[in-house]
C-alpha cells in the first residue's frame, strides 16, 4: 500500500511538472505571437536568443536535419497565425508561408535552419508592418487587398466602388480618411513600386513592364514613373545595374 502511495505521488508530481511546463510554453508562444502581430522584430529575436522556445531545442527524432525542419514548420505555423492576428490578409500570408515551406524542405544543416528562423521572423514582421489593416474598416481592407492582388485589373475608383456596392464619392472620402492619401495616388504608387521591382530583377522590355503594372500607355507610364521616382524607367534600370 505504501509502495502504491509513493508511485501515485510520483505520477502526480510528474503530471504537475508536465502541466506547468506546458503552460509556460504556451505563455511564451502567446508573447511571441503578440510581438509578431505588432511587427516587433527585436522582441522576437530576444526570445529566440534566450531559447525561450522549448520546441526549438527538443530532440524529437534522431535525424538532426529532420529535427530542424520540424521545428521550422512549427515556427512557420506560429508566424503565419501571428500575422493573421496582426490583421494581415491571407492573400499576403499564404504566399510567404508557402515559400518558406519550400525552403524548410531544402534545409541541409542546423546552422542554415537557425538562419532561416531569423529570416522568417524578419519577413513576417515586415509583412505586418506593410500590410496590417488594423486601422482600416472592412471595406478599405478589401479594397487595398484587391489592388495588391491584381494591378492589371480595372482599378478605377468607379469600377471598384461598383464592385464593392458603394457610392464612388463615399469610397473616395473614406479611403482618404483612413489611408491618408487619395485612392489614385495609392494605386499609382503601388504600380510604380512594382515597376521598380521588375526593372531591377528582370530584362523585360519597358512596355511589357508597364503592362504588367496595369498601364498600357508607355508615354504615360514613363511620365508617372518619373513623377514618383525622379528618373525615367530606362535611366532607373541603368542606375540599378
Amino acid at each position: 500500500m505504501a509502495e502504491k502511495y509513493q508511485i501515485d505521488n510520483y505520477s502526480k508530481k510528474a503530471t504537475e511538472e508536465s502541466l506547468k511546463s506546458l503552460e509556460q510554453r504556451y505563455e511564451k508562444e502567446n508573447i511571441f505571437i503578440k510581438a509578431v502581430s505588432q511587427g516587433n522584430v527585436k522582441k522576437c529575436e530576444e526570445m529566440l536568443n534566450k531559447s525561450s522556445f522549448s520546441f526549438l531545442a527538443e530532440k524529437r527524432v534522431d535525424n538532426p536535419i529532420r529535427n530542424i525542419q520540424n521545428y521550422s514548420i512549427i515556427l512557420n505555423t506560429l508566424l503565419r497565425k501571428a500575422a493573421e492576428y496582426g490583421k494581415v490578409h491571407p492573400f499576403y500570408i499564404d504566399k510567404i508561408s508557402s515559400d518558406f515551406a519550400v525552403e524548410i524542405e531544402k534545409l541541409s544543416s542546423i546552422e542554415n535552419g537557425k538562419k532561416l528562423h531569423y529570416n522568417m521572423i524578419h519577413i513576417y514582421c515586415e509583412l505586418v508592418r506593410l500590410h496590417s489593416s488594423k486601422e482600416y474598416s472592412p471595406i478599405i481592407q478589401k479594397l487595398t487587398t484587391r489592388i495588391d492582388a491584381d494591378l492589371t485589373a480595372d482599378l478605377t475608383l468607379r469600377t471598384q466602388a461598383d464592385e464593392l456596392g458603394v457610392n464612388a464619392s463615399y469610397l473616395s472620402n473614406l479611403f482618404k480618411k483612413e489611408v491618408g492619401t487619395t485612392y489614385t495616388d495609392y494605386v499609382n504608387k503601388k504600380r510604380v513600386e512594382y515597376a521598380e521591382q521588375l526593372l531591377k530583377t528582370t530584362n523585360d522590355q519597358i512596355q511589357i513592364i508597364a503592362q504588367q503594372c496595369g498601364i498600357f500607355d508607355l508615354n504615360y507610364f514613363s511620365k508617372l514613373f518619373k513623377k514618383y521616382i525622379g528618373l525615367t524607367p530606362i535611366k532607373y534600370r541603368e542606375a540599378s545595374r
